[in-house]
């Protein structure tokens, strides 16, 4: 029985090499094996500059009133807590680098590739597949971040900040925070809010893309309004203004979108 288990299982594999599906796995299978020394040099390139913009980055933080408010002590509690803290955000920098990459490279690959734009050739996604298309959605995308970056350091973070002070010093503690606890709460906000504000991206390139009805969305638009404050929840103090100011402007970019589409759709 078990040999009988092994040959059958052999057989599937086999059938599912020889399908177009098999074949694009093969593709991507290749496409990371010859490109994986590049990948690593690329991670390698990011620590070593990721490492002196962390410190820069750290000191521009620690710089901004807004973001420190008046009575808070920021502290050191390890001796090599700066260190680890800029080689934690430098790693982050060469992972995003080479995601980076990763999406650039196979975006140029799938473009030339006759054999996927013929396997694409049924699916409505094929009209938006050429290579500018996908450097114009990497480049909406990159905006799209850095707004929500923008949104959350110059308005986000000075009135939470300001509101966890005030929360501290109503029942008389002394304020002082780590600063490893510190950046992590202002880098979780700043990594949702990239994520986040790509909402309308991804909601026109469904639509557009034929992967989703625009009907499905607006009558499960009560679930999307759900899933939202939940994520701005997790993201946010456990307060109901803290939530919304987290989680309603991706709501508000999801009916912008849906508005785009409406009118040019």
């Amino acid at each position: 029985m078990v040999v009988a288990g092994t040959e059958t299982l052999a057989r599937d594999l086999e059938s599912l090499l020889d399908s177009e599906q098999g074949e694009m796995l093969t593709s991507a299978s290749d496409f990371f094996r010859t490109r994986v020394k590049r990948f690593a040099m690329t991670f390698f390139v990011g620590i070593i500059v990721g490492y002196p913009l962390a410190g820069m980055a750290l000191t521009w933080l620690l710089g901004q009133a807004s973001l420190v408010p008046n009575d808070v002590s920021i502290v050191v509690l390890q001796p090599l807590e700066v260190v680890i803290l800029q080689l934690r955000l430098a790693s982050h920098f060469a992972v995003l680098l080479v995601v980076l990459t990763v999406t650039f490279e196979a975006s140029l690959l799938a473009a030339r590739s006759e054999q996927f734009k013929a396997q694409l050739k049924g699916v409505e996604l094929s009209k938006v597949s050429s290579f500018s298309s996908v450097i114009l959605a990497l480049l909406c995308a990159i905006l799209l971040g850095i707004a929500g970056i923008w949104y959350v350091v110059d308005f986000l973070l000075p009135i939470l900040l300001e509101y966890l002070q005030a929360d501290a010093a109503a029942i008389g503690a002394t304020t002082t925070w780590q600063l490893a606890a510190w950046i992590g709460f202002i880098a979780s906000l700043c990594l949702g809010a990239a994520i986040g504000f790509q909402v309308p991206l991804v909601t026109l390139i469904s639509l557009r893309g034929g992967l989703v009805e625009r009907d499905m969305l607006t009558q499960c638009r009560r679930h999307f309004w759900f899933a939202g404050f939940c994520v701005g929840a997790m993201l946010s103090p456990p307060d109901p203004l803290s939530m919304f100011l987290v989680a309603g402007p991706m709501l508000i970019l999801f009916e912008v979108a849906l508005i785009l589409d409406r009118i040019f759709g």
